[in-house]
């Protein structure tokens, strides 16, 4: 089980560190973590009053029916019932961010979907475009529903995609596995954005400009990224850290001889032999 403290301190940073990216901004946002029944919420008006500089004490706890255990019901982020609503359809979901990233709202005030073009978003969050529920009432069931059949579609289209929409004006939802994963969802959705809204400003309808992706990353070669690679082949002599002679043998590991009697000492110990075997 996590530590409470931790977890709503989590909050807390990762709310700071939304607004101060421009992720979200005085007029709203939340943020919610949910540690097996219970559910952790940034409190009402963290933007409009605290510019997201919100103290541990201050986020609400709850069961899954939102019936507070720790902070009053009347402090509850408005719009919480669509983190209860995704939580209870998404059991996998152990937080959620809703944010107002500015580029990726200019999309959604198009009423356009946003194509998932960066290393970084396809990656992290899968390859499917990021599209838009219709426009809802804030903190609405309506929006909830929308919202989860929107992650609902994702999912049946890629099982293993990241889980994040836009909302028309509004801003987005991300859901993840964690909360570091669900403030990822979002920061790399909004520099995918600023490279689609660059491009075009630098390029535009340019036929020398070449905007396609060249390799499309597989699942299997993203799995790849984390594992050790070699960067000697077996054999390769070096100098270690403290100028011993050394001899690379593979996964990582070096000639245990050499990289603890130096060259300088062989040939001293070599030396000596033979002077001894002269005057015996």
């Amino acid at each position: 089980m996590v530590n409470t403290k931790n977890i709503r301190k989590s909050i807390c940073e990762i709310g700071k560190l939304l607004f101060d990216k421009g992720l979200i901004d005085s007029s709203g946002g939340n943020i919610s973590v949910r540690d097996g029944d219970k559910v952790y919420l940034s409190p009402r008006q963290s933007g409009e009053h605290h510019q997201w500089s919100i103290d541990e004490d201050s986020v609400i706890v709850t069961d899954m029916c939102k019936v507070p255990i720790i902070g009053d019901l009347d402090k509850i982020t408005r719009e919480s019932v669509c983190h209860y609503y995704i939580y209870h359809n998404f059991p996998e979901v152990k937080a959620v961010v809703h944010a107002h990233p500015p580029f990726m709202m200019s999309f959604s005030s198009a009423h356009m979907e946003i194509p998932a073009i960066s290393e970084g978003t396809r990656c992290v969050i899968g390859t499917l475009p990021i599209t838009n529920i219709e426009e809802s009432v804030p903190g609405s069931v309506q929006q909830a529903e929308r919202i989860v059949v929107n992650f609902k579609e994702r999912r049946k289209i890629d099982p293993e995609c990241g889980l994040i929409c836009n909302v028309p004006f509004h801003g987005v939802f991300s859901a993840a596995s964690d909360l570091n994963y669900a403030y990822l969802y979002v920061e790399v959705s909004e520099t995918n954005c600023k490279i689609l809204i660059n491009r075009q400003i630098m390029f535009g309808n340019n036929p020398k400009a070449d905007l396609s992706v060249h390799h499309a990353i597989s699942r299997e070669e993203i799995r790849s990224i984390g594992e050790n690679k070699e960067v000697c082949e077996t054999g390769f002599a070096y100098k270690d850290p403290f100028g011993n002679e050394t001899v690379y043998r593979g996964s990582g590991q070096k000639s245990p001889m050499a990289s603890n009697v130096s060259s300088d000492m062989i040939s001293k110990i070599t030396e000596e032999v033979l002077r001894k075997l002269k005057n015996s």
